[in-house]
């Protein structure tokens, strides 16, 4: 999926997430440390929006390609 394909489907919000979660993957964060680091710098809305950001962030981590 392309960039454009995939915020025409999802917004432009979820770029942001997506690529700055993939950042901290790449830098070896784990997924208790991405999910800390969400809440620290006040990414994610608030604690429930935190595991279903990150369940999206799971489903469409292999589908994107621009990362």
């Amino acid at each position: 999926m392309t960039k454009d394909e995939f915020i025409s489907q999802n917004g432009i919000r979820k770029v942001g997430l997506i690529e700055y979660i993939k950042d901290l993957e790449n830098q070896g964060f784990n997924k208790r440390q991405i999910q800390a680091k969400l809440i620290e710098n006040n990414i994610v809305k608030s604690i429930y929006m935190l595991p279903i950001d990150y369940k999206f962030y799971d489903r469409v981590k292999d589908e994107i390609n621009w990362v």
